[in-house]
């Protein structure tokens, strides 16, 4: 068995570091290139939504790293998105009734108490996540209402400067599958939001 560790375990526990002190980092995760930040922290949150100039009334996602942190934020889950989520062969963001004890700043659930979370599948953002040990708050790094091709070399700079901590990792790798955004009601019935 090896020792060795992963070339990103440095940089990942950096990260970390940032997000505990209330820091926003831009890092590739599972899908693009993002900002994220513990979604746990009000100002950081707040911090987050003011660098991209989002309307306070749109919701971010949540990142989590294992199925009883999900559970936690999403107590109502039904068996359906569970079988989902392991069926997939890409990442699904599922959107439900958060649950009442969810601990998420404000700018993390809907008007309508939904939130969008997603567990993810992959080394290097599952390390960051389970370092913080609280769900990071995710958004693309872009401009609020601009597109994005989710790559680290279309991240405007501005947005590079305003962050704590910049990833390196991944930096010249194509972006990964977009995540399938699913919400599911109470009685388990669910709507495709983007496929």
């Amino acid at each position: 068995m090896s020792n060795r560790q992963p070339n990103w375990k440095t940089e990942a526990i950096e990260l970390v570091r940032v997000l505990r002190s209330g820091g926003v980092v831009l890092t590739s995760t599972d899908t693009v290139w993002g900002l994220a930040c513990d979604a746990t922290q009000p100002e950081a949150v707040g911090r987050m939504a003011a660098m991209k100039g989002r309307p306070e009334e749109k919701s971010f996602l949540a990142l989590v790293a294992d199925d009883p942190l999900m559970e936690r934020l999403l107590p109502d889950l039904p068996e359906s998105a569970w079988e989902l989520m392991e069926a997939s062969d890409r990442p699904v963001t599922v959107v439900a009734q958060a649950g009442p004890r969810h601990g998420l700043a404000a700018g993390m659930v809907r008007e309508d108490g939904s939130l969008g979370v997603r567990r993810v599948n992959d080394p290097y953002l599952e390390f960051i996540a389970r370092g913080l040990n609280q769900p990071l708050a995710s958004t693309s790094a872009n401009w609020s209402g601009e597109a994005s091709d989710g790559t680290f070399g279309n991240v405007p700079a501005s947005l590079i400067e305003a962050v704590d901590a910049v990833g390196t990792f991944r930096r010249d790798a194509p972006p990964g599958s977009p995540s399938w955004v699913v919400q599911f009601d109470a009685e388990g019935r669910f709507k495709v939001l983007r496929p």
